[in-house]
């Protein structure tokens, strides 16, 4: 009896050895497979998209890192079966890191392109979408002996890091949808430019639904953020004339440091910052900006006596009101290019439940909007006085 179980329980151990085996996942060699880490995208010619892959090789003995792929089609799926026919890897799509459109394609529409994304199961959300100031192809093809790294990784640790540090809005395949599908925002993405050998952003894109309208420059993003998201480690310089600060410069014994500039400027840093924006007259489309902030003031071109509470005052109402007349003005400009990155459409929207409307009459409505800004900053300790 005692026999017959050990070889029973010796049969069940085999059995399930084999079974565990035999159900595992189909194997893929890294030798035999070619990871696709970033893709450019260039309309060549009406109806005709150029296509360029950076492809990752696992072999051991190559001098290259990256293989480059280029193939012309009219879709995303032909454009990768093209690209299979170049190349002796099976193509995958599961470390894709970043995707540059042209200024010329995003100038036409990009949804088609996206889209294709979207509907690839391998393909995950936090992907980065980008905008090339000129062409894809001198992106991706960008010689990695200068950046000493894959391209697609590059790319993607470059726009990681300035998201992180809050100098950009981030540009996720997930954010793109929201805010294309969502009919009060608009979405933004990052423009790359080659500059000096290494890529560079050098602005971002504004859409008006899947079109590139408009682009903004890096010092006006600081206040697209500040209205959109809110700030934890931010930081910013502003320019005043100097005159208006001449009652607080310390002269230090009748000597007036930093003539250099006709300028004074500040930097502020250690921002914190809450945005509210309330639809306060649905009437006449009157909506108020209220941003509550704490800073630090770490520099300025001039000596200033902060001893005297009423000059730290003083300095807080100049920022506030700098402020407040940039942030005017940048709403301004996007009504002219009749974009709304802001989401202004998503708190109108907010306020009218029950009485859906369109995108298009959205936009009419929007050229008409007026807007009070108020901002409210808090210097809550002084830095370097250089």
């Amino acid at each position: 009896m005692q026999k017959r179980r050990k070889w029973l329980q010796m049969v069940i151990g085999i059995s399930s050895f084999f079974l565990l085996t035999s159900c595992g996942v189909e194997t893929r060699q890294l030798e035999r497979l070619g990871l696709i880490t970033a893709i450019g995208f260039d309309l060549k010619k009406e109806n005709e998209i150029k296509g360029t892959v950076a492809v990752t090789k696992f072999d051991p003995m190559a001098k290259v890192m990256t293989n480059l792929i280029s193939a012309d089609a009219n879709t995303l799926q032909t454009l990768r079966a093209e690209e299979n026919l170049a190349i002796d890897q099976r193509l995958e799509m599961g470390q894709l890191r970043c995707v540059i459109y042209s200024k010329e394609l995003a100038e036409k529409g990009i949804i088609q392109l996206v889209n294709a994304l979207n509907r690839d199961p391998t393909v995950g959300n936090m992907v980065y979408l980008t905008i090339a100031e000129k062409d894809a192809f001198s992106i991706i093809s960008m010689d990695e002996k200068k950046i000493k790294v894959n391209i697609g990784t590059y790319l993607y640790n470059l726009i990681r890091q300035n998201v992180e540090r809050e100098l950009l809005i981030s540009p996720t395949l997930h954010e793109f949808n929201h805010e294309f599908f969502d009919y009060g925002k608009d979405p933004v993405l990052p423009i790359l430019k080659v500059r000096k050998d290494k890529v560079a952003i050098s602005g971002v894109a504004l859409f008006n639904d899947d079109r590139m309208v408009a682009r903004l420059s890096n010092d006006k993003l600081f206040y697209l953020k500040l209205l959109t998201d809110e700030y934890r480690t931010g930081s910013k310089e502003l320019e005043f004339d100097r005159d208006e600060f001449k009652k607080i410069i310390n002269t230090h014994g009748g000597k007036n440091f930093g003539e250099i500039y006709n300028k004074l400027f500040i930097s502020i840093d250690n921002l914190r910052s809450n945005t509210k924006i309330d639809l306060v007259d649905k009437k006449n489309l009157r909506f108020k900006v209220e941003v509550e902030m704490n800073s630090r003031l770490l520099e300025s071109t001039n000596y200033l006596e902060l001893s005297a509470p009423a000059n730290m005052k003083f300095i807080e109402k100049k920022v506030s009101e700098e402020m407040e007349s940039q942030i005017k003005k940048l709403l301004v400009f996007f009504q002219e290019k009749q974009v709304d990155p802001v989401g202004i459409g998503n708190e109108y929207m907010a306020h009218v439940r029950g009485k859906l409307i369109s995108q298009k009459e959205w936009k009419e409505l929007y050229k008409n909007a007026k807007f009070d800004v108020e901002v409210n900053n808090t210097l809550t300790q002084t830095g370097t006085m250089d």
